[in-house]
């Protein structure tokens, strides 16, 4: 048996808890916002999976109660539940830890757990598959609508974090034009520096940039929906990496043309085994998957995991490009798909 792995994973908005303690419904915002925060870190799932190749996985999914606004208010805090999951971790026995949605951006991106347990703990975000998972079923899409990529603009919305970086980087020169998109202007003229093509505009204009784009690409850490309909060309792609999705709900009401597609969905080589589950909940209850699907980020921690590749692997705000095609490669070999998946806003 390979590992153990921990993943780390909270609660990306209400919804997300209701789902997981009902109990709850009732209660002020204000109030479980509060609470949330004196919860200590707990073991959530255990699962094992048998790869393609037959190496069986062990690993865990640690909770950090904290909501996706509470890690960008109160990185302190955030910090400190980061290092007692990662002790928690360390007890059970774990060798490297996957820094789930929020919790990969707090810290450096990772910087200051890997400083922390130097030498005694290894971590991934799982950008480099979530990278390479995303482009796949993009490509999937462009595939079957028969489009040219030379003759199509994409925007990438939040291109100076570490996801939408490395799309930028590896995707520039395969289109017509790149709209890079992102808040900080100094940010995003060092991006401009870095590429030095003529097909990459960069713009603070979510609007803007995206209605002059066939294809739009969202990879920020903002948790708010910033895609709104009138945003949007007719008949374009929306790709929506973002954990809590950043495309609106009115998206999906108000225009049908638009095809606004998950990035980083990823079905297992085989059924998980559940040894464990909080409050005898389903896979589905507690991560919003069905039983064999999986985020990207989590993919990677197995398949490091099965490869007995423990090491800081994802970490930081520049993905190396050669990690990227190394875990693709390394997921064909352990029978992970990317899948293409419809967001249709209803529960999964």
């Amino acid at each position: 048996m390979k590992g153990p792995f921990a993943f780390f994973i909270h609660p990306l908005n209400f919804e997300d808890l209701y789902r997981v303690v009902p109990q709850i419904k009732g209660k002020s915002e204000e109030f479980i916002q509060s609470v949330i925060k004196f919860i200590e870190p707990f073991v959530a799932v255990e699962m094992e999976i048998e790869t393609a190749t037959k190496e069986k996985v062990f690993g865990m999914f640690i909770v950090i109660p904290l909501f996706s606004n509470q890690f960008l208010e109160d990185e302190k805090l955030a910090m400190n539940k980061l290092i007692k999951g990662s002790k928690l971790a360390i007890r059970f026995g774990a060798k490297i830890v996957g820094l789930g949605a929020f919790t990969s951006i707090v810290g450096k991106a990772g910087m200051n757990l890997v400083k922390n347990f130097d030498g005694i703990l290894n971590f991934t975000s799982g950008a480099s598959y979530t990278v390479a998972s995303s482009l796949e079923v993009l490509d999937m899409v462009i595939f079957e609508r028969n489009l040219n990529k030379k003759k199509l603009n994409v925007s990438i919305v939040g291109a100076t974090g570490a996801i939408g970086k490395a799309i930028t980087k590896l995707i520039y020169k395969d289109f017509n034009k790149i709209f890079a998109v992102a808040r900080n202007k100094s940010r995003l003229m060092a991006l401009k520096n870095e590429i030095k093509s003529d097909n990459l505009v960069i713009s603070t204009d979510i609007k803007e940039s995206c209605l002059k784009s066939d294809i739009v690409i969202t990879a920020t850490s903002n948790p708010t929906h910033i895609i709104f309909p009138d945003y949007l060309k007719p008949n374009s792609i929306v790709c929506d990496i973002s954990m809590p999705h950043n495309t609106s709900i009115e998206v999906f009401e108000k225009r049908k043309d638009v095809l606004v597609i998950e990035g980083g969905i990823i079905e297992l080589p085989s059924e998980p085994i559940f040894k464990k589950l909080f409050n005898d909940l389903s896979w589905n209850d507690i991560i919003g998957f069905p039983e064999n699907n999986v985020l990207a980020c989590m993919a990677e921690t197995i398949i490091l995991t099965a490869e007995e590749r423990y090491e800081n692997y994802s970490i930081g705000r520049n993905i190396d490009e050669n990690k990227i095609r190394d875990i693709s490669i390394l997921a064909k070999k352990h029978g992970f798909k990317v899948k293409k998946r419809e967001i249709n806003f209803t529960p999964r």
